[in-house]
């Protein structure tokens, strides 16, 4: 019997690498499929189960030079019993598989489960020529410490009875055969790269009617500056706004990215080439259009209906190239400027009312929040995957636990999670937090502002201790939980100093600060961390915030604010963060705490 150590840490990898969210035993299947048939990893996910309702399939094969179907169930187990139940689930693929071969049609395509689809699709394809179909038990287990088994034997039986066995034998001249098989590790180039057909229109030009088109083509993102700079404002007249380029969520999330990318395209680290990948397009509405030329749109009445900011923010920094004092670098960098090219719909004669709803659907995409452009890169993936194994969710993807859990069979995987989940912009609250870096924990959005400021948070040593985000998630909440309550004690909510102290959110990250690495640390607190650092709190526990107030909170609070009220000279003046940061770190001693040292997610 092969390790099932072995095959977790191939899952693991996998999982991080793909990005695949479904069970071990699927997994593990594909990677079987890719090391075994020489597939690659798109091809093997395809033919691989990522759902319950799969029939007893987990994955599936057709080698066309021997015309050989093999129906695969994965059993990632170390006990005999639970393995060879599969042979059940074996049995159940005969009945599908009947269904299709012998009666030749199914209630309904399988549309809603991908890997059934693709079988279903390729026995159609298959279903005169098909001479051998192979159930294949594949477990951690040798062919020989299996194939003694009474059940084996009783599985054969019963198949050697079915109309399937019958209809292949006799019409298709074919066989069945069952075949115990180990999970294959060692990897194999792959034979071949798959490729998908998607049907394309020849003509760049789509015609609504005599003099109403649309026309797809590459422009200057230069030339789209200079069209601005003609007409000003009123190109963005039919648009449903104007830019939004000095507002502050504009330069969080359009003006620094794009700011970005044209630095490293004029700097030469990108090629201009790579602008139309990134950019999803700019649409253009005009009367009428003059194409005699192949290089030059002559438009009528051009205006703007979806890339405003694009345009806004390319002529702001293209005024900023103008003002490069040294002549030959500017001229440089203009003409690399120049070689941008942006995807563009140019749309003409259509209707107002057309117009009107063609400008709507093109600016009503959904606003994609900072953090959701990090969410696929392989940190969150793996902390995903880390979670998963002990059992608590991850919600990488906005509105991911809803679809996950909502099928019953996934509920297993999360035992720990309490029917809540860690999100993205909490976790990187509390990464920051823990590691002192306090203005991004009192203003989370800073985290995901830019590359730099994420990667700075979030770290391979936050997936490597999945449990430290556990019970610093449950601190946190209920650290927050008692923090108001203990302002709402008599003695506190009615001292008005006291409330506009704590108000404060540089202040209360401080002392969350503190007391965070004092429940990490502190022996005193050994009996919170056994007790909730397995299980995510969905409501802050009563207990846990009882005993905040009276182990931590009692201790703070007044000596915080007496110190406050001296050094702000009765609030008179703010208090620095230098200082705010320099009293907490004398309040350690008392706590028996050390900022630096034993801290959560150090390197590992």
């Amino acid at each position: 019997m092969k390790k099932k150590e072995l095959a977790v840490a191939k899952i693991k990898a996998f999982r991080v690498k793909s990005g695949v969210e479904t069970s071990d035993e699927n997994i593990i299947a594909a990677i079987h499929l890719m090391n075994s048939h020489g597939l690659d990893q798109d091809a093997a996910k395809d033919q691989a189960s990522r759902s319950a309702n799969d029939n007893g399939i987990d994955a599936w094969y057709f080698d066309e030079d021997d015309c050989s179907l093999y129906i695969y169930q994965s059993k990632l187990s170390e006990s005999k019993g639970l393995v060879l139940k599969g042979l059940v689930d074996l049995e159940r693929a005969a009945d599908w598989l009947t269904k299709i071969l012998v009666d030749g049609s199914l209630d309904k395509p399988p549309v809603d489960n991908h890997m059934l689809y693709g079988l279903f699709v390729n026995i159609s394809k298959n279903r005169g020529k098909l001479k051998l179909i192979r159930f294949v038990l594949l477990s951690l287990f040798d062919e020989n410490e299996l194939e003694d088994e009474e059940c084996i034997d009783d599985f054969n039986s019963t198949i050697a009875k079915t109309t399937l066995n019958k209809y292949v034998t006799q019409r298709l001249k074919g066989r069945l055969c069952l075949a115990i098989e180990q999970f294959c590790f060692e990897s194999t180039i792959p034979k071949s790269i798959k490729t998908y057909e998607i049907h394309k229109f020849q003509e760049s030009s789509v015609f609504l009617r005599k003099k109403a088109s649309l026309h797809l083509s590459y422009v200057s993102l230069y030339s789209l500056v200079e069209l601005y700079r003609q007409r000003g404002d009123v190109l963005f007249d039919k648009n449903v706004r104007l830019s939004l380029f000095n507002t502050k969520e504009a330069k969080d999330r359009l003006v620094h990215p794009l700011f970005e990318t044209l630095d490293m395209i004029i700097e030469g680290r990108l090629k201009p080439e790579i602008f139309p990948f990134y950019h999803v397009g700019i649409t253009i509405a005009a009367s009428n259009v003059e194409d005699t030329n192949d290089n030059i749109f002559n438009l009528e009445s051009p205006g703007v209906i979806n890339g405003c900011q694009t345009i806004t923010i390319a002529h702001e920094y293209l005024k900023k190239l103008s003002q490069i004092k040294n002549e030959e670098d500017r001229n440089i960098k203009i003409e690399m400027f120049r070689k941008i090219q942006v995807i563009a719909k140019v749309v003409i004669g259509v209707t107002e009312d057309e117009l009107k709803e063609i400008t709507n659907a093109n600016n009503r995409q959904n606003p994609i929040e900072n953090w959701q452009l990090f969410s696929n890169e392989g940190v969150h993936i793996s902390i995903e995957a880390a979670l998963k194994d002990i059992g608590v969710f991850y919600e990488r993807q906005k509105g991911k636990f809803d679809a996950i859990m909502k099928v019953t069979d996934n509920a297993k995987y999360y035992p720990h999670t309490n029917g809540t989940y860690i999100t993205v912009t909490l976790l990187g609250q509390i990464v920051a937090l823990a590691r002192g870096e306090l203005q991004m924990a009192a203003k989370p959005a800073l985290i995901f502002e830019n590359k730099t400021n994420h990667d700075l948070i979030f770290t391979k040593s936050v997936y490597n201790k999945p449990e430290d985000i556990v019970l610093l998630f449950n601190i946190y909440k209920s650290m927050l939980r008692a923090y108001k309550n203990y302002l709402n004690i008599p003695t506190h909510a009615e001292n008005s100093y006291t409330q506009r102290i704590f108000s404060k959110p540089i202040v209360r990250i401080h002392i969350l600060y503190l007391g965070l690495i004092f429940y990490y640390q502190s022996v005193r607190a050994q009996s919170v961390r056994e007790d909730y650092g397995t299980n995510l709190l969905k409501v802050a526990s009563s207990n846990l915030n009882g005993h905040m107030e009276s182990s931590f909170y009692q201790r703070v609070i007044t000596k915080f604010r007496d110190w406050y009220l001296a050094e702000s000279k009765r609030l008179e003046v703010e208090v620095s963060n230098k200082k705010l940061f320099a009293f907490i770190s004398t309040l350690c001693t008392d706590f028996g705490v050390d900022f630096d040292e034993n801290t959560p997610f150090e390197n590992s």
